[in-house]
């Protein structure tokens, strides 16, 4: 059993690490959000979309990497709560082991 509390504890800690990363990630996207000139990235995209202008080659590859970069962030969990929640249980697992 020493053997597995170790690899839980490994665990535990990974998680703990994914935790802080999380919210450094949601850190730099709200810095990224109150950027002016990524702000007017986002809106130009949108007109564009919007008002179904003549096609342009780099406004076109914009909006595709813009919806791709909110799809993809949409991923993300927004907080650690299920990374808390994971954190305990691993916890609780160990100790129930221990005992």
């Amino acid at each position: 059993m020493d053997i597995t509390i170790e690899k839980l504890k490994k665990l535990r800690q990974s998680v703990q690490n994914l935790e802080t990363a999380l919210h450094e990630v949601w850190s730099g996207i709200d810095d990224i959000r109150e950027d002016q000139q990524f702000s007017d990235l986002l809106q130009k995209a949108k007109q564009y979309k919007k008002k179904n202008q003549p096609f342009h080659k780099d406004i076109e590859e914009l909006t595709v990497r813009i919806d791709e970069f909110e799809n993809t962030m949409g991923e993300i969990p927004e907080d650690g709560t299920i990374v808390i929640d994971f954190e305990d249980a691993v916890s609780e697992l160990i100790e129930w082991i221990k005992k």
